[in-house]
């Protein structure tokens, strides 16, 4: 055994956590679906500042980025869409994909 958790498959759903994919726990060789939408928010249960706000903002941005690019290039995914939802006083980051 090496430590780490056994891979989750990627689905049923069509919402991925940015952070789950780009760590492995999600095994996207498994996802068949056409359409994919993956996701980066904030951090739960830390008591955030103006600052820190920030800082977890522009983490997040990089977090997405960096997932799409890795999808498009091992998977052959292509960017379709981004947007941001608010939720409280936190962002989540969201990006809409498809297969090519």
């Amino acid at each position: 055994m090496n430590g780490q958790p056994p891979l989750l498959p990627a689905g049923p759903g069509t919402v991925l956590d940015a952070r789950a994919v780009l760590n492995g726990t999600v095994d996207m060789r498994t996802y068949r679906r056409k359409y994919l939408v993956i996701y980066a928010q904030p951090r739960r249960g830390l008591a955030w500042d103006a600052g820190l706000l920030k800082a977890n903002h522009d983490g997040n941005l990089s977090i997405l980025a960096s997932c799409i690019e890795w999808l498009d290039t091992y998977f052959g995914w292509e960017l379709v869409s981004v947007f941001t939802r608010q939720v409280d006083k936190y962002y989540i980051h969201h990006a809409m994909l498809r297969r090519r």
